[in-house]
């Protein structure tokens, strides 16, 4: 003898039940734990890329390495010195 041959109808049910709710909480902790990998991925990722202060380059005929605010600030000036060139015309 089986022992589900001792439940009845109604136990089997609720215990259906309970295995589909045991397999779905299985499958929603894998995902989470999947999540978790990723985000943890995204997480580095973004840790070890350069932040805009930390990025330099070198105009050419410079004579120094400018972070993103000096090569702006040397992008404005020279717009400014074509500026002042046309407008004397």
């Amino acid at each position: 003898m089986n022992e589900e041959d001792f439940l009845t109808d109604e136990q089997k049910i609720a215990i259906e039940r309970w295995n589909d709710v045991y397999n779905a909480f299985d499958v929603i902790n894998e995902c989470l734990m999947k999540v978790g990998e990723r985000v943890n991925n995204l997480e580095k990722v973004l840790s070890e890329m350069p932040t805009p202060d930390k990025i330099y380059y070198k105009p050419p005929g410079g004579e120094e390495y400018l972070n993103i605010k000096g090569n702006y600030d040397e992008l404005y000036k020279r717009i400014g010195v074509i500026e002042e060139r046309l407008n004397g015309m």
